[in-house]
Parts: structure tokens; sequence; C-alpha cells
């Protein structure tokens, strides 16, 4: 008798052990699948830290940053980018990786989402695809480059919220400037910010412990009215 007990005493750690065995391979493969990197987060990170310690064509060295692993950032063409502003919910970041305003800002956008716990961050570099406009000598506006399609989408879509074409003396012609961030639900722009902050003047220095917390406060802000 007291042999059977020990036996079915032994089974039971036995089936203990396969049990948490089981538990804990379960919880490995959630973790592991939850670390994995996707394309557009490596792509990412290596497109924006491959100009660091290096420069511009001015001389001027590019800002150095420190672009997290798992940043979320998925990236959109232009199309998916007016789908995006007409329908869905979340944050849409325009830039370019050689833009100093960007460098400044996007360390912050992605440490603000993070706190926020905001999955995905989405992309758009549409700096090809703006049109290029100057005045003339004689004071007429002349177009060098014709935008996209979708460029000039985004700029109806943005409305009002979109920045003036600076150096045309012409209010009515709007310009897509970087950095901008949208936060937009369902379809509705609740908030757009662009540049950085109003203290920051040099597009070469690296933001203050101050401004980085005045920026960062801006986009929780934003992240607010869309959760």
């Amino acid at each position: 008798m007291k042999k059977n007990k020990n036996k079915k005493s032994n089974n039971k750690i036995i089936y203990l052990i396969v049990f948490l065995l089981i538990i804990t391979t379960i919880l490995s493969s959630i973790t592991i699948s939850k670390n994995k990197l996707t394309k557009d987060e490596k792509y990412f990170k290596r497109e924006y830290e491959k100009y660091n310690n290096k420069k511009d064509l001015s001389g001027n060295k590019y800002i150095n940053v420190n672009i997290v692993e798992n940043n979320g950032v998925k990236y959109l063409s232009g199309k998916e980018t007016v789908d995006f502003m007409k329908n869905k919910t979340g944050i849409i970041y325009f830039g370019y990786p050689q833009c100093s305003w960007c460098r400044s800002a996007v360390e912050v956008l992605l440490d603000a989402k993070n706190e926020m716990g905001i999955d995905k961050l989405y992309y758009y570099n549409d700096y090809g695809a703006r049109d290029e406009k100057y005045l003339g000598s004689d004071g007429e506006i002349l177009t060098l480059r014709n935008g996209s399609d979708e460029y000039y989408e985004i700029l109806k879509l943005l409305g009002d919220k979109a920045e003036v074409y600076e150096g045309l003396n012409d209010e009515s012609i709007k310009r897509l400037y970087f950095p901008t961030v949208l936060f937009i639900k369902n379809g509705e722009i609740k908030k757009m910010h662009v540049s950085t902050v109003e203290s920051n003047k040099s597009e070469n220095e690296k933001l203050s412990n101050k401004e980085y917390n005045e920026l960062k406060r801006i986009y929780i802000d934003g992240i607010k009215k869309i959760k």
C-alpha cells in the first residue's frame, strides 16, 4: 500500500514538472515573438544611425542619434499615408534621416510613444515627393519641380493646419516641413506638431534636457488626444 502511495506521489511530481516545462516553453515563445524585430524596425535604426559621426554637404556634423531596436516603426507609402489620414488612428511621423531637426526630434518621439504604451509609429519620408517653388526676379512664383499626387493630397487633408511655403509671399501656397508629427483618430487630425521647440534655434545642436522634456510633453499631449 505504501509503495502505491509513493508511486502516485512520484507521478504527481512528474506531471507537475511536465506542466511547468510546457508553461515555460509557451511563455518563452511569447517573449521571443514579442521581441522579434521587423524589417522596418531594423531598417529605420540603420537608416538614421548611419549618419552618426558624419558631416553634411556644408561640412556640419550630423546630430548623433541612438534609435531603440524595438522602435515599432512601420513605413508607409504615399498612398498608404493618404489612406491612413482619411480613416485610421495613430501617429504619423514625416521626416528623413539627413534632416537635423528630425534627428533632434525622433528620439524624443520614440521615448514618448513607448512611455504612453503606443506600439506603432507610422513613418513616411516624402522629401522627394514635395514640389519645389521659388520667387522669380519679377516676383512671379515659379515651379522648379511638381510634387507627387499623394503629396498634394496630403496637403489637402492637412488643410489650414499646413504650413505656409516660406519665401513665396503667398500664404495660400502650403508646404510640408520636417519633422511633422500627426496625431490622428479615426481619420481626424487631433494634433499636429512641426519642428521641435521654440528655443531650439540651432539645427546642429542636440536638444538640451529642458528642450527634450518640453518636446516630450508636446508629443505626450498629442498621444493623449488619440488614446
